[in-house]
């Protein structure tokens, strides 16, 4: 089973926990294949290093070069932007259950360094979200 099949089944029988970030981040190497949609989106995006802290939980990163996404468990070299939540708030925000910009607002996810390459993620997960069938707030 893939990662994007291995995604729909975890979240669709409640069970995606933070820990499953590296699976998430698989399917969206692999939709960046796949969808006409991620890749016209990739297109736009400039290059860009996202660090993924889930503390206590995992670590995780995309990285976006030359429009092309990859992504991996782990820390990659020289973020552009870092972003640190609890294990609650990491499996919401991949799973549609809590919205970043208030998860960001409420200081449950915390985001150093550019704020508008963190934006850009947001783009990025909705495209996945709705490849996956998920309802995002």
């Amino acid at each position: 089973m893939g990662n994007i099949e291995d995604v729909k089944k975890l979240i669709d029988d409640g069970a995606f926990e933070a820990e499953n970030l590296p699976v998430f981040l698989g399917a969206l190497q692999e939709l960046a294949g796949d969808s006409e949609d991620l890749e016209d989106e990739l297109e736009d995006t400039e290059d860009v290093k996202i660090q993924f802290d889930v503390i206590d939980t995992i670590k995780a990163w995309i990285k976006i070069e030359d429009h092309k996404l990859t992504a991996g468990e782990g820390e990659v070299d020289d973020p552009d932007v870092t972003l640190q939540m609890d294990e609650a708030t990491g499996r919401g925000m991949f799973t549609g259950e809590t919205d970043a910009a208030s998860a960001y607002m409420q200081g449950d996810l915390k985001i150093v360094g550019e704020m508008a390459k963190a934006m850009k993620l947001r783009a990025l997960i909705e495209i996945v979200a709705e490849e996956l069938d998920i309802e995002f707030e």
